[in-house]
């Protein structure tokens, strides 16, 4: 019944979204209304599986479940890029910042419909709810995860410059819940994710591009200068949580990859059995990967806000930031690959040079900032292009 009710209540927001995207002529906002109807499907089918029975009617429910989470998921990406902007969040209006929310988007729409309907077998689940599921997961849920991730950024952006939480508050619930796999606390993340995502849509309509010039342009340059250092103070003290972040990363990788490989759950044999039993080992397994990959995309973003996309030339901070971001992806491509091997190997041992070079170079700015006490002069040269130039 708990399904069947998350269902009715996604329909009734739905209902909602759709008004206010006629109202504002969004089509963000159709999307995320699409979205909508995908999540009440979604619990309705969860809620009558047992009722329609094992057989062919309920499989055939069950992949439209799959296709509406493998396209709906990833969109709410862009009805989050676009709340933001309507918030007046400047970094959500640059033309990379839509490239990046954009890749994502494919992205993610490809990896699901790959990993649904990819040649992929489906078994029956009792689990909370009658229902057909994959008979082998490769790996976290990384679409979700990773829209999450894009997610929280925009709430963090929108609750520091409107002071308004719903959306990040929405986006860390789901986000977490997605994350640890939470079963039906999963399910209730999602009606709280899309009111959060109402509440902010009726908060900052739509906005155009023009409007938002002209509301930037009317600050005079001592407001510019301040908001410049405002924001270098803002990003000089959330680097240092970002660096211990980093740490916290690290541990639960090495914990991860000594239990995974240690415990012999390369071979899908002994990972089915430890599944099976819920084995310590494959417990310990789960949560390291989980709390190391939700961590992990949060200290990405972070990263991305921080530096931006640095232009290329021969600096160590500017290596040290590509390197980063090279762990970032072969972490995206390995942990696709799960089950694959020897190529999930290949991409894994990869990706641990770049984690080594990584934290080397990260020991050794470290070293600077106790002996010298500097800050990072990368983050000095990344407050917004609308405010460098009267701030300096």
């Amino acid at each position: 019944m708990a399904y069947l009710g998350f269902a009715a209540v996604h329909f009734v927001i739905t209902a909602l979204i759709s008004q206010a995207a006629a109202k504002q002529k969004s089509v963000a906002l159709w999307l995320l209304a699409l979205s909508g109807i995908g999540l009440g499907f979604d619990n309705a089918i969860l809620g009558l599986g047992a009722m329609i029975g094992i057989g062919d009617t309920l499989l055939s429910l069950n992949m439209v479940r799959y296709a509406f989470h493998a396209v709906g998921t990833p969109l709410l990406m862009i009805a989050g890029i676009t709340l933001a902007r309507n918030g007046s969040v400047a970094w959500a209006w640059r033309s990379g910042m839509t490239v990046l929310t954009y890749i994502g988007v494919v992205s993610c729409i490809f990896y699901g419909i790959y990993e649904y309907f990819g040649g992929a077998q489906y078994i029956v689940s009792t689990e909370g709810a009658l229902r057909y599921v994959l008979s082998e997961q490769s790996g976290p849920p990384l679409a979700a995860i990773t829209t999450m991730t894009f997610m929280i950024a925009f709430g963090i952006a929108l609750y520091i410059t409107q002071k308004s939480w719903w959306l990040l508050a929405g986006a860390l619930v789901m986000f977490m819940a997605a994350s640890m796999q939470l079963g039906l606390i999963a399910n209730l993340g999602e009606v709280l994710l899309l009111g959060s995502l109402l509440s902010t849509s009726r908060s900052f309509p739509k906005i155009s591009f023009a409007t938002y010039q002209a509301n930037q342009t009317s600050l005079s340059d001592t407001e510019h200068a301040a908001l410049a250092e405002e924001q270098r103070a803002r990003k000089r003290k959330s680097a240092i949580w970002n660096r211990g972040l980093a740490w916290v990363i690290f541990v639960t990788l090495t914990v991860d990859t000594i239990c995974y490989y240690g415990a012999g759950f390369d071979n899908k044999e002994i990972y089915a059995a430890a599944k099976a039993a819920m084995s310590s080992a494959y417990l310990t397994h789960i949560y390291a990967s989980n709390i190391y990959l939700m961590f992990f995309f949060v200290h990405a973003v972070a990263s991305l806000y921080f530096y931006g996309i640095p232009k290329l030339h021969a600096h160590i901070r500017t290596a040290h930031v590509y390197i980063g971001y090279g762990v970032f992806i072969f972490t995206m491509v390995s942990q696709s690959l799960i089950g694959v091997e020897p190529i999930h190997m290949i991409t894994y041992v990869i990706n641990w040079g770049f984690i080594a070079a990584h934290i080397v170079l990260s020991f050794r700015f470290m070293l600077q900032r106790v002996r010298k006490g500097h800050v990072n002069p990368m983050l000095e040269m990344t407050v917004s292009k609308r405010l460098r130039g009267s701030a300096q």
